[in-house]
């Protein structure tokens, strides 16, 4: 018998600064994040902007293991339940050049579960903007076959030169400085400060400290549609099999989801390819399904964009308040979805949330009302 997975409690932070507050001021409100980088020169690059905390202005900014420590102590007061060192720990995060960060993605993971005291297993991902969502996904495939009765699941990453650098070389960031999904005047990418740690637990986990769950992870899945190294399948058929997979595993059909947090990087090949997968997964009902894309405001966090957007679904299904894309204008008129443009008031018992990588890598977490 295969147990329940639910989310006990979470930390979140981004450009709008650290837990749940700063998402609803920034995030719901629809109010991008994007400013002029100052942590490192740009002068030479296609864009000078990004989502990057500000803090209280003074000092360097916080690192990759802050941001995950940080996340991770939030989630579990929020929880109600004990770091210890039978809680395992799964973190996404950038994979650097030994030049620039002479510590790896494990080295860092192991830093952040002995300064939290957490036990083992710890494993790292570092598959690129899936990494996050697929650490979750793993978190909960442990819990589900009886590995574990609970695990520390989520990811962390802090606008660097490095990554910027990257982007800009690709000729990937958005020249105009704005991340529009599904806009036909996007430019590109907008890449963001970002990190989120979920607590999952089992039922009998929350029953046996009388805890009271946030959200059920109703369904999960990992595809990848094997069709370019970098561009991703043209009619998104690796985003319609995760989103059929994780509909199929929770045991619901389309027609009882409400919601659906796209991936949306503002580009031509993933919005295009994103939307024609919705399309195919949900049918004649994808006209009934609030879309939007929340990195219009949050910027791309990479490696741990799918656990801050994790989370903000999370928060959309509690508060009944659904997230807008902003700067929405000219919505692509192929295989159009049913956009929130300004916050909308819906009930939802039902939300997922969406994430694709290079390689066509996708995943799809679908969370359900505890």
């Amino acid at each position: 018998m295969t147990a329940e997975v639910y989310v006990s409690g979470f930390g979140v932070f981004s450009a709008f600064g650290f837990g749940p507050e700063a998402l609803n001021d920034g995030v719901f409100s629809g109010t991008p994040a994007f400013r002029p980088v100052t942590r490192f020169d740009v002068s030479h690059c296609r864009t000078g902007r990004a989502a990057t905390y500000q803090g209280t202005g003074t000092g360097p900014a916080p690192g990759t293991a802050d941001v995950a420590v940080a996340c991770a102590r939030q989630a579990i007061e929020m929880a109600g339940r004990p770091a210890t060192a039978a809680l395992p720990v799964v973190l996404a995060t950038k994979l650097r050049a030994p030049s620039v960060e002479p510590e790896s993605p494990a080295e860092l993971t192991e830093r952040v579960a002995d300064e939290l005291g957490l036990g083992r297993p710890r494993r790292t991902f570092v598959n690129a903007c899936c990494a996050a969502a697929n650490a979750i996904i793993h978190g909960a495939q442990m819990i589900r076959t009886g590995v574990s009765s609970a695990a520390l699941v989520g990811g962390a990453f802090v606008v660097d030169r490095q990554a910027f650098s990257l982007f800009d070389a690709a000729q990937a960031l958005a020249a105009d400085g704005q991340l529009r999904p599904f806009d036909q005047d996007r430019q590109g990418v907008v890449l963001g400060d970002g990190g989120a740690m979920l607590l999952l637990e089992s039922a009998e986990s929350l029953r046996a400290r009388g805890a009271v769950p946030l959200a059920r992870l109703a369904g999960w899945a990992m595809t990848d549609d094997a069709f370019h190294v970098a561009q991703p399948h043209p009619e998104g058929s690796g985003v319609a099999a995760a989103v059929t997979q994780a509909l199929h595993r929770a045991g619901i059909g389309p027609d009882e989801l409400t919601y659906v947090n796209a991936h949306g990087t503002g580009t031509a090949l993933n919005d295009t390819t994103e939307a024609a997968g919705l399309h195919t997964a949900l049918g004649p009902y994808t006209k009934e399904v609030f879309v939007s894309g929340t990195k219009s405001t949050t910027g791309h966090a990479l490696e741990a964009g799918g656990a801050l957007e994790a989370v903000i679904t999370l928060l959309a299904m509690r508060s009944s308040v659904l997230p807008p894309t902003a700067a929405l204008r000219r919505p692509d008129t192929r295989n159009p979805l049913r956009h929130v443009s300004v916050p909308q008031e819906a009930d939802v018992p039902y939300a997922l949330s969406l994430n694709s990588s290079v390689g066509g890598v996708n995943s799809a977490i679908l969370m359900a009302r505890a």
